[in-house]
């Protein structure tokens, strides 16, 4: 029997290669002689970068740019001699906040932008933008006006290039932009279909876990409207166009990037389907499955080469909700949470990876038996 294991990381408490090693544990606990295959997947979320470096040895460029509050922090992005890989996370991500009060408003991308700048001076002719992650929600303004972009406003005041600066926008300028960012192709990777605008777009569905009071939540979608009204390109409806606080929108619109699903590009980039060839059973999983698995995640992405080929997945989580309406749309072989009737969430945490390694074993038995 052969195993191809598929899983991303569970936030907070294992890496996918260490999700993958505890499944290989729970796999051999059943037979030892069954071939297991490891291909820790990421969604083009945080994360992402990481397994990329791994996969490909990729060099890492460390600089100091500015964080969400345009305070300064080290960073990295990823690249080789032709093609960069930037994690938007790395500069402008909800993780760099940790103990310090979220303020939504005020967030900024100017320090992916800042990434994006040194990866273009060292020449680079394509770069992956990964934007899973961000406390941002300014449109991508912050990314642009590094890059040299030149913005008005409405009142001839400073531009803030925030989720609160984009309310008084009223022109932008790219006389003064960097000169390479025409000859450079942009491809950007995202774990959401979100539109800009709207009760599903960035403001009103990702706002709230940045900080957003339900008065800033009115202020941020008035900021992306009047940024979708300055533009005026159409891009806001785009799926994805929502990513990151509206980065996905920002990158269309200031860079000419091209929007792809997180999971099928790392998929590409990874050879997943040559990997499937001759498996029995892939296990994939993720550290929460829920209603937004669905729209992008590893676990979907996973759920569609499987179905199509006829292969059985089985997934491992560490939380599992409104479990059976996702399972009418992946079509699981079986769904093993780790925190159930007898397990706590923290329990679960602190013990994630003997429980990856027990509910893999579970998965597994049941799945020989049903083959007897």
């Amino acid at each position: 029997m052969r195993i191809l294991l598929a899983p991303d990381k569970f936030k907070k408490t294992l890496s996918a290669n260490e999700v993958c090693a505890a499944m290989t544990e729970g796999i051999q606990a059943v037979d030892s002689s069954i071939e297991v295959i490891s291909q820790p997947l990421a969604d083009g979320g945080e994360g992402t970068s990481d397994l990329l470096q791994k996969a490909f040895g990729l060099h890492k460029v460390e600089l100091k740019v500015a964080d969400p509050f345009f305070q300064p922090i080290d960073a990295y992005y990823l690249k080789n001699e032709k093609v960069a890989f930037i994690e938007m996370a790395n500069a402008s991500g909800l993780e760099l906040l940790i103990g310090r009060e979220l303020k939504a408003l005020e967030a900024t991308t100017f320090g992916t932008g800042e990434l994006i700048e040194h990866a273009l001076d060292q020449g680079v002719e394509e770069i992956y933008l990964m934007i899973g992650g961000s406390a941002t929600n300014d449109g991508g303004t912050g990314m642009a006006k590094a890059l040299g972009y030149t913005f008005s406003t409405s009142d001839s005041s400073a531009f803030s290039a925030t989720g609160a600066g984009t309310l008084k926008l009223d022109s932008i300028s790219n006389n003064d932009i960097h000169p390479r960012i025409a000859e450079v192709k942009f491809i950007v990777l995202c774990d959401v279909q979100n539109p800009l605008l709207g009760e599903n777009g960035a403001s009103y569905v990702y706002g709230p876990q940045k900080g957003a009071t339900d008065e800033d939540l009115v202020e941020l979608e008035a900021g992306m409207q009047t940024l979708a009204k300055v533009l005026d390109n159409g891009f806001e409806n785009t799926p994805g166009a929502g990513a990151a606080g509206g980065l996905g929108y920002g990158a269309m619109s200031f860079l000419g990037a091209e929007l792809k699903p997180g999971i099928q590009a790392v998929m590409e980039m990874t050879g997943f389907e040559q990997k499937m060839e001759g498996v029995d059973l892939i296990i994939t999983g993720e550290g929460k499955m829920d209603l937004q698995t669905v729209e992008g995640k590893v676990i979907a992405g996973v759920s569609e080469v499987a179905n199509e080929s006829k292969i059985p997945f089985g997934v491992v989580c560490g939380l599992a909700e409104h479990k059976e309406q996702v399972q009418s749309q992946i079509k699981a072989y079986d769904i093993r949470p780790l925190v159930n009737k007898e397990v706590t969430v923290p329990e679960a945490m602190a013990n994630a990876y003997q429980l990856v390694k027990e509910r893999t074993e579970e998965l597994v038995r049941s799945f020989v038996t049903s083959r007897a």
